[in-house]
């Protein structure tokens, strides 16, 4: 352009302002994002006198990803303010490894992006609605708190993916947020608590990783910039973000209820937002013929709801919750139909317990109690692992909730610790909620109990998720945790493996036999591929 007559040239060309970009991985397969990663998270808190040293996350949707020029759009009233967003480095995995050393872990690293990590308050409101219940479980708070971070378009990603080679420290970059044109914080990424070496090397050891796995570090300096009702949302609006040297990310945003600014015949007012949704209604994907097309290693997100059982309050003290489940969202990997597992070198204690899941036939938003059923493909019973090393990583006598809870969702973050059938059974809600449930560990014991122990139905649950977020063809969802688990002391898991069935009335018997990754292999400290 610069050697030509750009009379010629031009034409040739968008201007880049007029062009919506996708994120660089449209639909990640792990897209985890740290928490209280950052001084600030603590530096001014009397109450804080130690902190746990460990990454603490939570795992994002493929819908909740949008890139340049993509709409954030606010769906609810009032309601979802006081909303806010936070400019995050973005790591991007560009090679398959596990039980990678921190000293080898940037070999792994392709490069670097932007992440808007935003956050909308309807769940959190929605909580409080009729009674104050934040504060009464961890569980409570970290579904108000991360299912607005999971919601459609709130996690935007891009402009584009930087490789490592332009940035020669990612310690050393100045940071910055926008909105509408004026800077609402500055930071330094220097500032992460955890670094991205010793992210990677803690996934890792308990998961494998693969190119496209998105790591999002944490915010830089103020965690949640606010929105509010009062500000401007118009075509003019917009929030800007960058990382110095990794580019600049920009998107607008939307609040239907408020001000729709698109002209009647845009396009986009006809479309799912999140472009990962798009897409499979582009490709004929948005349904799944029948149970015989589910394949449980195509996963997209895993959903588990947490003291959903009539004795939750006795073992877990989780008081009983009705009309907003606690769900929280996870790696899809972590689901397999392999009956023959393998458990992370790491592993000592293993807890196994049986739970019932239903899988998503078809896109689900706005789900109501009338057409819950025509979304569920069919429901199969669920084999758990639940590794405790990762419990040992924590300091108790210091931790706060969140830091003694979240080992608790790693513990069954190992790549396919949730072991489901083939093929999901079609079922009616009311035949799947009155079954007899058994689970037998061999050497250890057996379990008896039912269905009719769950507080909500996995209808009840989808309408509540769906309220807030899209789940996407395939999705398996869980209801959790039932009754005891059976604990498999950490002298047998190394030795005898762990070997048993779990099977519900109607449903079928589901065998499965984990073994330990073996000192054998520890010369094979990275195992890697394309």
């Amino acid at each position: 352009a610069r050697e030509q007559d750009l009379f010629l040239i031009e034409p040739c060309f968008y201007p880049l302002d007029e062009i919506r970009l996708k994120s660089p991985i449209p639909r990640p397969r792990v897209y985890w994002g740290l928490v209280q990663n950052c001084p600030s998270f603590f530096r001014n808190d009397p109450k804080r006198y130690f902190i746990n040293l460990y990454p603490q996350g939570h795992e994002r949707t493929q819908a909740s990803c949008v890139g340049q020029n993509g709409y954030m759009v606010f769906n609810g009233d009032e309601d979802v303010f006081p909303c806010g967003f936070t400019i995050e480095m973005g790591v991007i995995i560009g090679k398959r490894g596990k039980y990678i050393p921190a000293s080898r872990a940037m070999e792994y690293v392709a490069g670097y992006t932007n992440v808007i990590d935003a956050a909308l308050r309807n769940v959190q409101n929605d909580y409080n609605r009729t009674e104050t219940r934040m504060g009464k479980d961890w569980y409570i708070d970290a579904t108000a708190s991360w299912i607005g971070k999971k919601m459609d378009t709130m996690g935007a990603m891009g402009p584009y993916l930087t490789t490592k080679d332009e940035v020669l420290n990612p310690y050393d970059l100045l940071c910055y947020s926008k909105q509408d044109g004026k800077i609402r914080d500055r930071g330094f990424s220097g500032e992460m608590v955890i670094g991205i070496e010793r992210a990677i090397e803690y996934y890792s050891s308990f998961a494998e990783l693969r190119p496209g796995d998105v790591f999002h570090m944490g915010a830089m300096q103020v965690d949640g910039m606010r929105m509010l009702p009062e500000n401007s949302f118009g075509p003019e609006n917009c929030v800007e973000v960058g990382i110095e040297k990794v580019g600049d990310l920009r998107v607008q945003f939307i609040w239907p209820y408020k001000n729709d600014w698109r002209p009647e015949d845009d396009p986009t007012r006809a479309i799912h937002p999140a472009d990962a949704v798009r897409d499979l209604y582009a490709n004929g994907t948005d349904k799944l013929s029948g149970p015989e097309a589910f394949d449980a290693h195509a996963v997209r997100h895993f959903w588990i709801s947490h003291g959903n059982y009539e004795a939750a309050e006795k073992n877990e003290g989780l008081m009983r919750i009705t009309d907003v489940p606690r769900m929280l969202n996870n790696p899809g990997r972590v689901v397999s139909d392999e009956t023959n597992g393998r458990l992370a070198r790491r592993a000592t204690t293993v807890k196994v317990g049986i739970e019932l899941c239903a899988v998503i036939g078809k896109v689900a938003y706005k789900v109501t109690p009338e057409t819950a059923h025509e979304y569920i493909l069919g429901y199969s019973p669920l084999a758990v692992m639940n590794d405790q090393s990762l419990l040992e990583d924590v300091a108790v006598e210091f931790s706060n909730p969140q830091e003694r809870n979240i080992p608790l969702l790693y513990a069954r973050w190992g790549d396919g610790y949730n072991v489901m059938l083939p093929h999901p059974i079609a079922k009616e809600a009311e035949d799947v909620m009155h079954a007899k449930m058994h689970l037998k560990v061999d050497g250890i014991g057996e379990i008896d109990t039912s269905t009719e122990e769950y507080i909500v139905d996995a209808e009840g649950i989808l309408v509540s998720l769906t309220k807030y977020l899209t789940l996407f063809p395939g999705d398996v969802v869980s209801l959790g945790r039932i009754s005891t688990l059976l604990e498999v002391p950490a002298d047998i898991v190394a030795k005898d493996g762990i070997h048993g069935t779990a099977g519900i009335e109607g449903l079928g018997e589901l065998p499965f036999h984990f073994v330990k990754d073996t000192e054998a292999e520890e010369a094979e400290t990275v195992r890697e591929g394309f």
